[in-house]
């Protein structure tokens, strides 16, 4: 999976806006949480929106492909003609792939992942969902202060495919002016 990833561009998609606002930027370790980080630099919003499909993609699987050729994966032959499932989100994590795998940071420099698809599979409105999301996240890290979930986690689609959080109640300290 690693090699496969490593030779894909991450070109990618759409449905960011419901699953990504990001007040819950999981794993993080940096000194400061990535908002407080967004408000004093709002360029960081790129690093942070790509991350967080990485870490965090709303597209878990693709289920129901069909090889179209006999395939080695780890010295395991898939004949042509089986059905497969791809785990993107599987992929995004592969420590073999990225570097702390498991662990959440916008400062990541390699950032080439599955969380839109990929190749002729990319998710045709990836651009404009990575622009909405980044345009959210940093007026949402401007305008309020302390900024955090009602409810962590919150509560979660039942769904394998699209994975994302229902909503995000949000309570704040503050409303800054426009």
């Amino acid at each position: 999976m690693a090699g496969r990833i490593r030779t894909r561009r991450g070109t990618p998609g759409d449905r960011l806006r419901r699953g990504m606002p990001g007040l819950r930027l999981p794993g993080h370790r940096d000194r400061r949480h990535p908002l407080q980080r967004l408000r004093d630099g709002p360029r960081l919003a790129v690093n942070i929106v790509e991350e967080l499909l990485r870490y965090e993609p709303p597209v878990q699987l693709v289920p129901q492909r069909t090889c179209i050729a006999d395939i080695e994966v780890r010295g395991v032959t898939i004949p042509k003609g089986s059905s497969i499932w791809l785990v993107l989100a599987a992929g995004n994590r592969d420590p073999e792939r990225f570097e702390d795998s498991e662990r959440f940071d916008p400062d990541r420099k390699d950032i080439q992942h599955l969380g839109f698809g990929s190749g002729i599979h990319s998710c045709f409105g990836a651009p404009l969902a990575r622009l909405e999301a980044q345009l959210a996240l940093t007026e949402l890290a401007r305008r309020l202060d302390n900024p955090r979930l009602v409810e962590d986690p919150p509560p979660y689609r039942q769904n394998a495919v699209l994975r994302g959080p229902r909503h995000l109640n949000i309570t704040f300290d503050g409303l800054r002016p426009r």
